[in-house]
């Protein structure tokens, strides 16, 4: 009995020393929870716990959803800590025996900190695209504004010939209203994409795709590159629009950066959709020769890449797959097909 009592105590102080919260259940009540659970949970004793609901702490998500961490696969869902704050975690559940009665030891890593550093990575990802995006409004300024400037010129020219005529004047006035609407509305498109969007908004994946290319299509044009769009419109979906804009932007651009690399004639990207009973894909395709098997196995790796240093980090494709993974209830994968690769980006319904 003395020997139990010393082992009970020793099993004790392991569980209160690991990182992990540790919660015991038993038919569906919290029969004992360790240190590292209480801190989690901003409880002060573990008295406070001990008897209650499991449910009351844990809340699975609407989508059974599993992630996988440091190469073990984990179940993420919520907790809800004493002063009712809503954090991430994933969990992990073993089945034991305790004094022969069958119980549940779920095992608990609280997910803030990284899901924090997370958010910050893939808005500094955004913040790194914008040199990019300063260059492509400079792009689709440069016309309209040469325009205006042609205006401009013929007016005073009028003026000066004494040749003005009202008439002139407000059709060449409605013309430059024009261009400036149109500049005014590549600013509205630039904006919204830097703004951080909490809330999931109804989006079809044909506009997710069109708006991406309203944004840098330009660039493609300019170097001779057709992104060829099947134009099928399926059910709108609840997502986080500009992470997915983001997710298509880093897909395309590394594709833009092969066909530069490569010097392909007559580069090409099509992308198509399907959807199915519980889900919906995104199909990104180019000819830009493909990549190694070696390689593809790594590209969604943190810091890999074949790029140089000054043309990149590493993390572009890393980012892509945490938005469509971890923050939008989607699967992204890539494989080699005829003459390039093949994204898929699978969104659940």
């Amino acid at each position: 009995m003395e020997e139990n009592k010393t082992i009970s105590l020793e099993l004790r102080n392991i569980l209160d020393n690991t990182i992990e919260g540790i919660i015991i259940i038993e038919d569906g009540f919290i029969k004992n929870v360790n240190k590292s659970l209480i801190n989690i949970l901003h409880y002060e004793k573990e008295e406070e716990l001990i008897g209650n609901l499991a449910t009351g702490i844990l809340i699975p998500t609407s989508n059974k959803k599993f992630i996988k961490y440091n190469s073990r696969t984990f179940q993420e869902i919520s907790l809800i800590t004493k002063d009712a704050t809503i954090i991430p975690a994933i969990i992990k559940i073993k089945s034991i025996s305790l004094n022969n009665k069958k119980c549940k030891m779920v095992s608990v890593l609280d997910m803030s900190e990284i899901k924090e550093k997370e958010d910050m990575l893939i808005e500094q990802s955004k913040l790194a695209a914008m040199g990019e995006m300063i260059s492509v409004i400079a792009h689709q300024w440069r016309q309209p504004l040469n325009t205006i400037a042609s205006i401009a010129t013929r007016l005073k020219m009028k003026v000066k010939m004494n040749n003005l005529t009202n008439e002139l004047v407000e059709e060449k006035a409605d013309e430059i209203n024009n261009y400036l609407q149109y500049m005014s509305k590549t600013i509205d498109d630039f904006r919204n994409f830097f703004e951080p969007q909490k809330e999931q908004t109804p989006v079809t994946t044909l506009s997710l795709v069109e708006d991406t290319i309203k944004m840098i299509g330009k660039s493609f044009e300019n170097q001779n590159i057709k992104i060829i769009v099947e134009n099928k419109k399926y059910s709108a979906l609840y997502l986080h629009k500009n992470e997915l804009l983001q997710v298509l932007i880093n897909i395309l651009n590394n594709s833009k950066d092969a066909f530069l690399e490569r010097d392909i004639k007559e580069a090409k990207i099509n992308i198509s959709f399907d959807e199915k009973d519980s889900f919906q894909i995104i199909y990104i395709k180019d000819n830009a020769g493909g990549i190694s098997s070696d390689i593809l196995a790594k590209i969604f790796t943190p810091y890999f890449t074949t790029k140089t240093s000054k043309n990149g980090t590493g993390l572009g494709l890393y980012i892509c797959k945490s938005i469509i993974e971890k923050h939008s209830n989607g699967e992204l994968s890539v494989e080699n097909h005829e003459d390039g690769v093949l994204f898929k980006i699978k969104l659940f319904k």
